[in-house]
């Protein structure tokens, strides 16, 4: 090859690295943007703040590993459009929380229900039942991940060879409903501190929630326990208004120190499945894990070369009415190997819709959807419904959850979407009884005192 011709490569390379710098920027500079005109005339740090905050801390980390020696070689370059899409769906997703930050409320409406309750004492119950496996795995899997370099790693490739097994039966019914009902729990522990009561069944909701991250972290997976933590971070933000001031601080100092807890098995798990990789730091792959979100979106995101016709959002429910959908992530990633990315890598909770049914069929779900939570949120006081508030707390855990990595209610985890719809439509049924047929005195006083048992 001719110096010239090199020459010709080396131009073409740095202007296509400054182009695919400036988009990348540019699409940063666009949620800054957002997070000053969020806060502009309403300063107060909320749940929209968090996830804005979070899409802001992506961009800054895909800025990163687009430009690591390594890591580069990853992505396609850059185009405008698809940044300009992302950024739309991700603000359309937020509408409900944005309209709760312009019109705040301070006060949220009792049910006036004992069935929150019993669902309470069943999720921790079940979470209960669940111990005897994690004590069993504790040696083998939690301990080791501090004393031997590999744990982490042979725990991921071991959860990993049973994949094609997963979705295929009922095997353990309390860990089935645990898991169907983990984000629920985050949602009702929160609520009952609102209510500065009921204080033995919140902090057993909240040990179950530790139960939940530390499932994913025996078994090697980071995941797991980052999503639970964003969700906690994300509730915490959405709730903290209806807090006194004494419960806002204890749960500042006891959240970060148990944040802090748990990531130290993360940290290990990272070191020992990506420290011996040739090619990159453990950084660098860190960098990787978490900024290549919006990266991935852009290059693949409206285009993947086809769909999945709604196999991973919607699995569980399309499995009913049809055989040949895959039972699990292993399956699906055969079936559609046509295509140009898997969910192996993350495209954002966007990019799952758009792989899943196409660039405008994704609008219309989004406008659907997002719409309805909006109309169904709106207030005209300053009190808010409990059903409300779980929308809200919905919208923030798709988004928190999903900005970096996918839909996070997909596969069976659409078990969690029908969970919510089931609480939601209890919520909403309740509220209408209550004012069709509204309690008596003596009523209420019961109600009132089983709510500080």
């Amino acid at each position: 090859m001719s110096q010239e011709v090199v020459l010709v490569v080396l131009e073409k390379k740095m202007q296509d690295t400054i182009i695919n710098n400036i988009l990348a920027c540019s699409y940063l500079l666009l949620w800054v943007a957002t997070f000053i005109w969020y806060h502009f005339k309403h300063h107060s740090i909320d749940a929209g703040s968090g996830i804005i905050f979070m899409y802001i801390l992506y961009g800054i980390i895909s800025i990163d590993t687009l430009n690591d020696p390594f890591f580069s070689m990853s992505y396609n370059n850059l185009t405008l459009f698809p940044y300009i899409y992302l950024y739309g769906m991700m603000m359309l997703a937020l509408l409900p929380i944005i309209n709760n930050h312009f019109y705040p409320t301070k006060k949220i409406v009792d049910p006036n229900t004992r069935t929150l309750k019993y669902l309470s004492i069943m999720i921790i119950i079940c979470g209960l039942l669940i111990i005897p496996d994690i004590i069993s795995n504790f040696d083998t899997g939690f301990v080791k991940l501090f004393t031997d370099a590999d744990a982490g790693k042979d725990a991921y490739m071991e959860s990993a060879k049973g994949a094609e097994d997963t979705g295929s039966g009922i095997s353990n019914i309390s860990s089935i409903i645990f898991n169907a009902f983990s984000d629920i729990a985050i949602f009702l522990a929160m609520y009952y501190m609102t209510l500065n009561s009921k204080k033995v069944i919140t902090s057993l909701l909240w040990f179950t929630v530790g139960i939940s991250m530390l499932m994913p972290v025996i078994k090697g997976q980071r995941t797991g326990v980052i999503t639970s933590v964003l969700t906690v971070l994300g509730a915490y933000l959405l709730f903290k208004k209806y807090f006194d001031k004494k419960v806002n601080l204890i749960f500042k100092r006891v959240g970060i120190i148990s944040i802090a807890l748990i990531m130290l098995p993360v940290g290990a798990i990272t070191v020992s499945r990506f420290g011996d990789r040739a090619g990159g730091t453990v950084i660098s792959f860190l960098n990787w894990y978490i900024g290549q979100g919006s990266l991935y979106f852009n290059n693949y995101g409206l285009d993947p070369g086809g769909t999945r016709n709604g196999e991973r959002t919607a699995n569980l429910f399309l499995r009913v009415i049809k055989s040949d959908v895959p039972k699990n992530y292993v399956e699906r990633r055969q079936k559609y190997h046509n295509l140009e990315i898997d969910d192996y890598y993350f495209t954002t909770f966007v990019g799952d819709f758009t792989i899943d049914y196409g660039p405008i069929i994704a609008v219309f779900i989004f406008l659907t959807i997002y719409g309805w939570m909006y109309y169904k949120t709106k207030t005209e006081s300053e009190s808010i419904t409990l059903h409300q508030l779980l929308l809200l707390y919905i919208t923030m855990c798709v988004s928190m959850q999903g900005g970096m990595y996918l839909f996070n209610y997909s596969d069976t985890a659409n078990l969690k979407i029908i969970t919510y719809i089931l609480l939601y439509g209890y919520l909403r049924y309740h509220e209408i009884l209550l004012k069709r047929f509204p309690l008596n005195t003596k009523q209420k006083e019961i109600e009132k005192c089983d709510q500080e048992l």
